[in-house]
């Protein structure tokens, strides 16, 4: 009896703060409702404080919907395995081939079961929030996340198990521009280090831009976190390369780094990711800015230039090695697959292994907009038994996939 009293007093009192920092602070309007709803989560009176209708239990699903389509080479076979109405931010399967899925709003989906994992009161999915991307590290799950404190904008890599933070960025000046699509979020290991990408969270703030080229800053940029046996807010963290706007592939072929960008209007880009390098934006693009003016495409000997830069866009999310199969098949290149999102396809890319270059890339239209690979606990590419690997669908769901009857 006494504990209830107790309880209830605390939420009265949570109740009175809120309502007077709403008063004090317009922006806050939100504040009182999270606030209690974050406390009832914390005694396990509520499962969520952000989901509205959290579901205990996904409904078994029986879908057989199986469809080919047919590349230059091969036969590309997918089957719907999970529906999904949100976005994705990571998909793993464990050692026991079970696949666990993390959703940009804070889900974790696990077999038949969604939980919402452990975030941080001021987790925001304002201005396309959320949880961005997900990444396993020795046993660990870790969040590039985004969040609001009062007149700030931010991101965060937190352990989202113990919200313990790995480190925080600065406040985006120019906050009414400010969209999180654009924090890119893509990551590999790299010489025992880990390498994360921290895009530009905007669409049009040439403020926002301009940090890319501000050291002072993380956004823009490919970071590096070091001595990683302990990860956490002591881990040194150095940045690699600059001038990026929205890198969301990131992968490594024979300790060679490989990325996908988004541009503006046009300029996505193929990239090959050096340390200490330039790579323009938002100096030079191939892309225009919204609204119709160029950007400087001259490159020069300060910046680095693109792979394969791409007009119109395709809005590339991620990148990974080639399927086992696939890679076989093309084994005279260095062979990645990617996702797009604008373009609704899966691309094979085809690098040359002597100068590096792009010898040929072939697009294969799934008419869905393709947001991440599942990955293994070594963060590379899944596949299992049968040679399938496995995608995600925006507001669609997962589809296995095999490339096949090879000619």
């Amino acid at each position: 009896m006494k504990k209830k009293l107790l309880s209830g007093l605390f939420i009265f009192v949570i109740i009175v703060v809120s309502a007077f920092a709403t008063y004090e602070n317009p922006d806050l309007v939100e504040v009182p409702k999270k606030n209690i709803k974050y406390f009832l989560k914390k005694i396990g009176i509520i499962d969520s404080f952000l989901i509205e209708e959290q579901k205990k239990k996904v409904i078994n699903e029986k879908i057989k919907i199986k469809e080919e389509f047919f590349a230059n080479s091969f036969t590309l076979e997918i089957e719907k395995i999970k529906s999904l109405n949100g976005k994705t931010s990571g998909l793993y399967f464990d050692n026991n081939k079970n696949l666990t899925i993390f959703t940009q709003n804070g889900e974790k989906i696990k077999k038949n079961k969604i939980e919402e994992i452990n975030l941080p009161l001021n987790f925001t999915t304002d201005n396309e929030g959320g949880v961005r991307s997900v990444i396993y590290f020795n046993k660990k799950y870790y969040g590039l996340i985004s969040r609001k404190k009062i007149n700030c904008y931010y991101s965060s890599l937190i352990n989202i198990k113990t919200q313990a933070t790995i480190f925080d960025t600065k406040c985006i000046p120019d906050k009414k521009a400010v969209n999180f699509a654009g924090l890119g979020g893509a990551f590999e290991y790299f010489n025992n280090n880990l390498l994360i990408s921290v895009g530009t969270p905007t669409h049009n703030s040439d403020v926002i831009d301009n940090l890319s080229q501000n050291t002072d800053y993380l956004y823009g940029k490919m970071i590096l976190l070091e001595n990683l046996e302990n990860l956490n807010e002591k881990t040194s963290i150095k940045i690699f390369s600059l001038g990026h706007r929205n890198p969301q592939g990131l992968t490594k072929i024979n300790n060679i780094l490989f990325s996908t960008e988004h541009g503006p209007q046009g300029g996505d880009e193929l990239n090959k990711i050096k340390q200490y390098k330039n790579y323009g934006w938002p100096v030079i693009s191939l892309g225009t800015r919204y609204g119709g003016k160029s950007y400087d495409n001259k490159y020069g000997e300060k910046y680095e230039n693109p792979i394969f830069s791409f007009a119109p866009s395709i809005a590339p999310s991620m990148l990974s090695n080639c399927p086992d199969n696939l890679k076989n098949y093309y084994n005279e290149f260095i062979c990645l697959v990617g996702l797009t999102l604008k373009e609704m396809s899966l691309i094979v890319y085809l690098i040359d292994k002597e100068s590096e270059n792009l010898f040929a890339y072939e697009k294969i239209s799934l008419d869905k907009r393709l947001r991440n690979f599942a990955l293994n606990q070594e963060a590379d590419l899944y596949n299992d038994e049968d040679g399938n690997f496995y995608f995600s669908a925006d507001k669609d769901g997962i589809y296995k996939a095999k490339f096949k009857d090879f000619r």
